[in-house]
C-alpha cells in the first residue's frame, strides 16, 4: 500500500514538474517575443534569412564558443549532440504510436548514453584546470554533477539493471494524463511492473530534480541567438550609414 501511494504520488510531482518547466519555458518565450526590437530608426534592416542562418549555425556547431575556447567547444559539442540523441532514445516513452524515427533512432541515442557521462567529466576536467586557483560557480558544478549521475545511472540502466520497459512507458504515460491522475489509483499492471525498479525509479527522481533546477532559457537559445544576430546585424548597419 505505501508503495503505490509513493508511486502516485511520484507521478503527480512529475507532471507538476514538467508543466511548470513547460510554463517558464513559454514565459521566457513569451519575453524574448516582446522584448524591444534590435532596429533603430535610419538604420538597415537585418537580413533575416542570413541571420536565421547563421544563428543555426551558431546552435549546432556552438561556433562562437569554437572561437574562444576549442578545448571546451570539443566537451560541449560531444554533450550536446549526445544529450539530444540521448533525448530522443527517450521519447518512447512519452509518445503513443512512437513516430518512426524514434525508432530509428534507437540505436544512436544508447550509444550516445555510453559517451554522455564521459563528455560531462571532460567538460569538468577543462573547466577545473580553466579555474585554477580559482572557484567554479556551485551553479555550475551542481548542473554538470547532476547531468553526471544521472547520465551514469542512464548507462547502468542500459547495460545492467535492465528496467521493465512496458511498466515504464506505462507510468509515464499515467503520470501525463491529468484524468487518469485524478481517479487516485494507478493501474495494477504498472504496479505489478514496478518491482525491482529501484535503479530506475532514483534515475527518474534525479531528472526531475535537474529539469527543477535547469534554467529554461536553455531551451530558447536558437532564438536568442537569432536576436543577438539581428542586433549586430543592425548596429554594423547603424555604422556604416553613419559612415557614408
Amino acid at each position: 500500500m505505501m508503495g503505490e501511494i509513493l508511486l502516485y504520488l511520484l507521478a503527480v510531482a512529475a507532471l507538476l514538474v514538467y508543466a511548470a518547466f513547460a510554463i517558464r519555458t513559454a514565459a521566457h518565450l513569451a519575453g524574448w517575443l516582446k522584448g524591444p526590437s534590435a532596429e533603430k530608426p535610419g538604420h538597415g534592416q537585418p537580413r533575416v534569412g542570413g541571420n536565421a542562418g547563421a544563428a543555426a549555425l551558431d546552435v549546432i556547431f556552438l561556433r562562437r564558443l569554437f572561437r574562444v575556447n576549442k578545448v571546451l567547444w570539443l566537451g560541449e559539442w560531444v554533450f550536446h549532440a549526445s544529450l539530444i540523441l540521448v533525448l530522443i532514445r527517450h521519447l518512447r516513452y512519452f509518445l503513443t504510436p512512437v513516430p518512426q524515427f524514434v525508432w530509428q533512432m534507437q540505436s544512436a541515442g544508447r550509444a550516445a548514453g555510453y559517451v554522455l557521462p564521459f563528455s560531462l567529466l571532460y567538460i569538468f576536467m577543462v573547466k577545473a584546470v580553466a579555474n585554477r586557483g580559482r572557484q567554479m560557480f556551485a551553479y555550475n558544478y551542481l548542473l554538470l554533477s547532476g547531468f553526471f549521475i544521472i547520465s551514469s545511472l542512464g548507462a547502468l540502466l542500459s547495460l545492467y539493471f535492465y528496467p521493465n520497459v512496458v511498466a515504464v512507458k506505462e507510468f509515464m504515460m499515467f503520470a501525463l494524463d491529468p484524468k487518469a491522475l485524478l481517479s487516485g489509483a494507478i493501474p495494477g499492471d504498472v504496479l505489478a511492473g514496478f518491482h525491482g525498479e529501484a535503479p530506475f525509479l532514483a534515475h527518474f527522481i534525479l531528472a526531475l530534480c535537474l529539469l527543477l533546477y535547469l534554467p529554461s532559457h536553455i531551451f530558447a537559445a536558437p532564438f536568442t541567438i537569432y536576436k543577438a544576430r539581428r542586433r549586430e546585424e543592425s548596429v554594423k548597419g547603424g555604422y556604416f550609414s553613419t559612415a557614408q
